[in-house]
């Protein structure tokens, strides 16, 4: 038995055709795969997705009534004809058709969130968990099978760092990321940036910032707030990021409302980089225009005077809040 779903994809170059299959992974990426192997001219979009406890079981189910009802083109291939109401409704009564064991599917909210959890634990290692990045990504790919925007989040962030080098895991960062980002998390956008400023390509890196604080400020989600400083954080990579891409840093009406939030992200990180001269050097560049169009005058006084033991380059700092 294995836990997945059955999609419903389509393709413009098939008019009136539905590839009925399944997937343990997320269906968009099992599109995506099939988009680039296939040779059609344009790619697959996803027209449904159901989770399912046994996802072989019911897909063999919604074929076999598939082909009882005559939709199915050829008998040895998954795509079928008529419209999307009945190939989806025969999807739907699977589900409601096929019993799922107890504590897995019909509980996919909390499963998912043990499962982001127990994913957690083994990323970051507790005093009873061995940390284990490789049992993490499985964690977190059987969350985000089960729906978990967070778990889509994690997967990308660590295939985008891990395989930097390499295109294939950009590629699925790319993807995990996307399908958080469709489904609300817009903190996958922030990642998306990062991932385009990496390769240079400033357009796609400003709208994916663009998207970010669009998204935010229209459909705000609680459970991606995780911690006080999470967006303060975010916002201090948008700055820098910017800067380091020869850029000016646009929404600057929801900068200067997070400035003290986004200079104490800013001090903390200068303490960790303390004894590397560059990245000093880097972050004091970014204070300075913090202080310079974020930070009301008065406080830069006090900020300076508080911190000039500590810091050699707030000299500079100073005379750029001047």
């Amino acid at each position: 038995m294995e836990q997945g779903w059955v999609y419903v994809l389509v393709n413009s170059s098939i008019p009136g055709m539905y590839k009925v299959g399944r997937t343990t992974r997320l269906p968009s990426e099992r599109a995506a795969e099939l988009s680039a192997a296939t040779g059609v001219a344009t790619p697959f979009v996803i027209a449904f997705e159901q989770e399912f406890a046994d996802c072989v079981t019911a897909e063999q189910q919604i074929h076999a009534e598939l082909d009882r009802r005559g939709h199915r083109i050829a008998s040895n291939r998954e795509f079928f004809s008529g419209s999307s109401t009945d190939i989806v409704r025969v999807v739907l009564d699977a589900a409601t058709a096929i019993p799922a064991p107890a504590g897995t599917q019909r509980n996919s909210a909390t499963s998912a969130t043990d499962l982001l959890t127990e994913g957690d634990r083994h990323l970051q290692g507790t005093i009873d968990t061995l940390q284990d990045r490789a049992e993490a990504v499985r964690f977190y790919h059987r969350a985000a099978t089960r729906g978990s925007i967070m778990a889509m989040e994690r997967l990308g962030c660590i295939l985008a760092r891990a395989g930097a080098r390499h295109r294939d895991s950009r590629r699925r960062a790319n993807r995990y990321l996307k399908d958080g980002a469709k489904r609300g998390n817009y903190y996958c956008y922030t990642e998306l940036a990062a991932l385009y400023a990496a390769e240079g390509n400033v357009k796609n890196f400003t709208t994916a910032w663009n998207l970010f604080f669009s998204t935010r400020a229209t459909k705000p989600l609680p459970e991606v707030e995780a911690g006080a400083f999470r967006y303060a954080m975010a916002l201090r990579d948008y700055i820098t990021t910017t800067l380091d891409l020869g850029l000016v840093p646009n929404h600057l009406p929801e900068l200067r409302t997070a400035g003290e939030e986004i200079l104490q992200c800013l001090l903390a990180t200068l303490d960790e980089v303390r004894d590397m001269p560059d990245q000093r050097m880097r972050l004091a560049s970014v204070l300075r225009w913090t202080y310079t169009h974020l930070v009301p005058p008065p406080l830069v006084t006090s900020r300076v005077r508080r911190h000039s033991i500590w810091h050699p380059d707030w000299h500079a700092i100073a005379a750029a809040g001047r």
